[in-house]
């Protein structure tokens, strides 16, 4: 996380029949259970709802199922991303099919944010504005 303009966090337990293990950064979305406290799994298709984007901590490179993490999920916060392409400042940016930290410059319904750093080649981190419209009532 970077460039924190609020705390809009929540916590979150990586769901049972979650089969890999997340890193921080990764696109998650909700699974539909029973638990008191919101599962997640990881984003594996374009047309995946986003919940949120798992926050790094001090102490979990991945996260497995049954952990615990901290989901980044609203409008102002700002992550770390690896851009899949050249990504102009301001653009709008999906994540990539498999949500690990990468995006890419698009437009239409996927969007999960704006670049906030320009990347001029695939590999370079950017940081990225949140802007979930899925996520804003």
């Amino acid at each position: 996380m970077d460039l924190r303009f609020s705390t809009n966090i929540v916590f979150a337990k990586i769901d049972a029949t979650e089969v890999g293990a997340l890193v921080p950064g990764q696109a998650v979305k909700l699974v539909d259970n029973a638990s008191k406290v919101p599962s997640v799994i990881a984003c594996d298709a374009d047309a995946d709802d986003v919940f949120g984007f798992i926050v790094y901590d001090i102490k979990s490179a991945t996260f497995s199922a049954g952990s615990h993490c901290e989901i980044a999920v609203f409008h102002d916060n700002v992550m770390y991303m690896e851009a899949s392409a050249a990504i102009a400042k301001g653009a709008e940016v999906a994540i990539v099919v498999s949500g690990q930290k990468v995006v890419t410059a698009v437009t239409g319904d996927r969007i999960v944010g704006r670049a906030f750093d320009k990347a001029t080649a695939s590999g370079q981190l950017i940081r990225v504005m949140i802007n979930l419209p899925g996520a804003i009532k």
